[in-house]
């Protein structure tokens, strides 16, 4: 008992002491979308909110992600530290050791007593877990971890031939519910079991030739009922099972190349696993590219898997070999792209539940070394033993401020791995925040030479050039990334503003109302669509549209009362038109002041009169120069003082749930 009390102290150290420096941390990537924007992270009493919507804030039914209990864990944690990152930090450092310890108990439980303390070393330090356990939303992986490796634990503990008390059956079902509610992966638990069964020599052949494996079907039986219980939540929820477009970023993931890009990345998790050097915050195109046929990495990609399955159906008789290729077989699986696709191709934070089989592998061959190695051999063994645990550690400590924020993240990206079309992507986020034009121009530019197929980095690229007034330019990158993911509301509300710009009237007002369909800012679609009719001479059906926007709460700005006022006039209701003008005048801004008196002047000229500004020398049009009016009197970079237009929706990172941030800022990237 007292070595073992020991060893996990050993353990809990290791952890503790590894991940000790992203205490420092600040939130970093989709830390910003998932927690710091989030408002039911913020609003810990609407539990109705935590629990019953999507994990992403927008697009989540689409991207298929319900993670309640880590939104619940999040937010329970905001309340309690006012938002302060050190304490989302402190618990995830927790949650880690805390897993350290189950995988500690786990291998015991095996048979593996004599490697336990190595192989869980070796969870508890290894570099791939940085991801995880130094970016906070990891907690979701952290949590279903504690839970899958918990209930394993719970599991292996019973006698022999033994089922499990009923105590311990509610406690595994218990766990595999929480597990579920923190993250899909946990969905796994199940074919875990019946490998433990396999590997602790449950599973045989009774009286009679029938299968013997005592209690194991009437624990499926209770885990069955709790899967199909969360599966009807989530088609409550998500209104399907898997969502309906889990990676519109990486469209080979959904052709008939998926398999063979699924294969390109058996090998890259080997190498993770056993030499993990060179290490990536993110392996999106460029850093991986999609296979689309057979390869030399694809074929050692399909013997790697046959090679693991063969090892796991040895489990029964070679439990130490077959035990660590059936639990990451099966861990690894549905994260895969192998059964059906995923938010990504690879991730780190994908293999932390996947990596136990390592400590599995680890602590077997410490169990076989003490039985063939020599005596005087031994403190050799163990100095390269301890020595791989240091050189693991440092690497991970190395690699814990890659987190501290998203600057640093993508920092780390471009560093490590600057072929990434991520990489060049957030640099041009970096450049843009410091007034580097034609930098993030060059940057974005090269991102999308990469990787042209990613319908935020389009929408941004976009962005680029609408604030150069270069419309045309961008219209064929918007059309694009509507045709990749035709849901995102942002993307239609920019198309709709391009195409006002090339004076493509009918298609704007189309594109506006495809964003209003999608949920999208009825002030925002009503001006647009407004501005379409203008566009084309339908003066009458564009005051109809004007009304509209400024009934709308969100319509209620100076520049929408103006162009009202200015429809107005255009219809010969002179007086409604400087009513509307006043209204627009008490709204204004002082910069926005003199126009609106210019306007409210032009009116009682009689400047409007037949629809068309008179030709009368004393008549202008104060509105001419604003462009393509929206709601918000906010210049682009670099816009002269004296136009009132601005760029159109930029969206955000959490609306595609895979972007770097807007152009406009630095900040995150949704991942599944």
């Amino acid at each position: 008992m007292r070595r073992e009390r020991l060893q996990q102290a050993t353990v809990a150290a290791a952890a503790l002491l590894t991940y000790a420096n992203s205490l420092a941390n600040r939130f970093a990537v989709d830390d910003d979308f998932i927690i710091v924007y989030n408002p039911r992270v913020h609003e810990l009493a609407d539990q109705a909110a935590i629990w019953l919507t999507p994990y992403w804030p927008a697009y989540g039914e689409q991207l298929g992600l319900y993670r309640p209990l880590a939104i619940f864990a999040y937010a329970v944690q905001w309340a309690a530290g006012g938002g302060a990152p050190w304490l989302f930090h402190l618990v995830s450092v927790l949650l880690h050791a805390g897993v350290s310890l189950l995988v500690l108990a786990l291998l015991r439980r095996v048979g593996l007593a004599a490697g336990a303390l190595f192989g869980a070393l070796l969870f508890a330090v290894h570099p791939v877990h940085t991801e995880v356990v130094a970016n906070v939303v990891g907690q979701a992986e952290l949590l279903a971890a504690l839970a899958v490796v918990g209930a394993c634990v719970v599991y292996a503990a019973r006698p022999p031939d033994r089922a499990l008390t009923r105590a311990r059956t509610l406690v595994l079902l218990l766990l595999f519910a929480l597990g579920l509610l923190a993250k899909e992966g946990a969905i796994v638990l199940p074919a875990l079991l019946v490998a433990i069964d396999a590997a602790q020599g449950r599973i045989g052949r009774g009286a009679g030739g029938r299968l013997r494996a005592p209690g194991l079907f009437g624990t499926l039986a209770g885990l069955g009922a709790v899967a199909a219980g969360w599966f009807l939540l989530r088609q409550r929820v998500l209104g399907s099972v898997v969502g309906s477009d889990a990676a519109p970023w990486l469209p080979f993931l959904r052709s008939d190349d998926r398999i063979w890009s699924a294969l390109r990345v058996w090998p890259e998790y080997l190498r993770l696993m056993v030499f993990p050097v060179d290490l990536s915050a993110d392996y999106s195109p460029g850093v991986l590219l999609p296979a689309d046929g057979p390869s030399a990495v694809v074929v050692l990609g399909g013997a790697l898997l046959v090679a693991v399955t063969a090892l796991a159906v040895l489990t029964p008789r070679r439990p130490n070999a077959g035990l660590p290729a059936a639990w990451f077989l099966i861990s690894v699986l549905p994260v895969s792209n192998l059964l059906f696709p995923i938010g990504v191709l690879m991730a780190e934070r994908l293999l932390y539940l996947p990596s136990v089989a390592l400590a599995l592998a680890g602590a077997a061959l410490v169990a076989h070394a003490r039985v063939v190695i020599a005596p005087v051999q031994r403190q050799t063994a163990a100095a390269i033993a301890v020595l791989v645990i240091v050189l693991l550690g440092a690497r991970t400590v190395i690699r814990n401020p890659d987190w501290r924020d998203s600057a640093a993240y993508y920092h780390a990206l471009l560093r490590d791995h600057p072929e990434s079309y991520r990489a060049q992507w957030g640099e041009a986020a970096r450049r843009l925040s410091h007034g580097d034009r034609a930098g993030a121009h060059t940057a974005m530019a090269l991102a999308w030479r990469i990787w042209p197929h990613d319908p935020q980095l389009l929408n941004e690229f976009a962005l680029l050039h609408i604030w150069d007034h270069a419309y045309a330019r961008a219209v064929p990158l918007l059309e694009q990334s509507t045709g990749l993911n035709d849901r995102a509301r942002h993307v239609w509300i920019n198309l709709s503003y391009v195409y006002l710009g090339v004076g493509r009237g009918a298609d704007a007002e189309a594109a506006a109302q495809r964003a209003a369909a999608l949920g999208a800012n009825r002030s925002e679609t009503g001006a647009l669509t407004a501005q379409s009719f203008e566009l084309r001479a339908r003066w009458q059906d564009a005051l109809q549209a004007w009304q509209a926007t400024v009934a709308v709460e969100t319509g209620r700005t100076w520049t929408y009362w103006s162009a009202l006022a200015r429809a107005l006039a255009r219809a010969d209701r002179p007086a409604d038109a400087v009513a509307a003008a006043d209204t627009a005048r008490l709204l204004a801004p002082e910069t926005g002041a003199g126009q609106v008196d210019a306007l409210r002047a032009a009116i009682a000229l009689g400047c409007y009169a037949g629809a068309m500004v008179s030709k009368n020398a004393e008549c202008a049009d104060p509105l001419a120069d604003w462009a393509i009016i929206t709601a918000v009197n906010a210049l682009p970079p670099d816009v002269t003082a004296g136009e009132t237009a601005r760029a159109p929706s930029q969206g955000s990172t959490h609306d595609a749930a895979s972007s770097p941030a807007p152009a406009a800022r630095p900040g995150g990237a949704g991942r599944s």
